[in-house]
């Protein structure tokens, strides 16, 4: 009898708390969303609103910072950092960084505050990034399991390296649940970025060098187109 008078109050917990809670994620989202658009308008409030985000949001994986600067010319870049002897980090270059387990800063740019943006392009540039994050700390793609992305790897030599790394995050920030909430303006810049690199990679299949490369290549279209 107590055992399901318990049970009795669990659900009825249960059934009282999520809608709180509930109510409460959507009001964070809000607030960030409003924030954003406060951010567009008046670029001294940037910084604030990435605090913000990060506050609410916490880090990505394999992120260390996530800052705003006037002087990035994209939409956001990411960076391996690299821990110095006295404790600081600092970028360090992409050869060296890759696979090595360092964290990325994430720096967003003016264009992300474009005015036609939205809160849900914000959050789509965070898991492109990310995506770029997890490349530089692990040396894996989220899509293609099995390539050898070494230094001294075909993959890498070939030119076939900055192709995988931009076809994976685009696929990784459209398979998001935010994608479909993103502006039009927006996705329709980012599927031209993702033909850029489509282009790049059909171009690449057909050169003669990469005969050898040509089942890989293949798996890299069925994948990423």
């Amino acid at each position: 009898m107590k055992i399901r008078l318990y049970k009795i109050l669990f659900i009825l917990l249960i059934l009282v708390c999520c809608p709180l809670f509930l109510e409460g994620a959507r009001g964070q989202t809000e607030n960030l969303e409003e924030r954003f658009s406060q951010a567009q308008a008046e670029p001294e409030l940037r910084v604030r609103f990435i605090a913000s985000y990060v506050q609410q949001e916490g880090l990505p994986e394999h992120v260390l910072q996530v800052l705003y600067s006037e002087e990035v010319k994209m939409l956001a870049v990411s960076n391996p950092l690299v821990r110095t002897k006295n404790g600081n980090h600092r970028p360090t270059s992409h050869a060296l960084a890759m696979g090595r387990g360092y964290p990325s800063r994430m720096t967003f740019g003016p264009k992300m505050f474009h005015p036609a943006y939205n809160y849900a392009d914000f959050q789509s540039v965070v898991q492109h990034e990310a995506a770029h994050a997890k490349f530089w700390a692990t040396g894996a793609l989220n899509y293609l399991d099995d390539v050898d992305t070494s230094e001294n790897s075909k993959v890498r030599l070939r030119g076939l390296f900055p192709i995988l790394f931009e076809l994976d995050a685009i696929k990784t920030q459209t398979e998001h649940s935010c994608w479909q909430q993103t502006s039009e303006l927006f996705r329709r810049g980012q599927m031209a970025y993702r033909q850029k690199w489509l282009d790049k990679l059909a171009k690449l299949g057909q050169q003669s060098f990469m005969y050898d490369m040509k089942p890989l290549l293949k798996r890299i279209r069925r994948t990423y187109e």
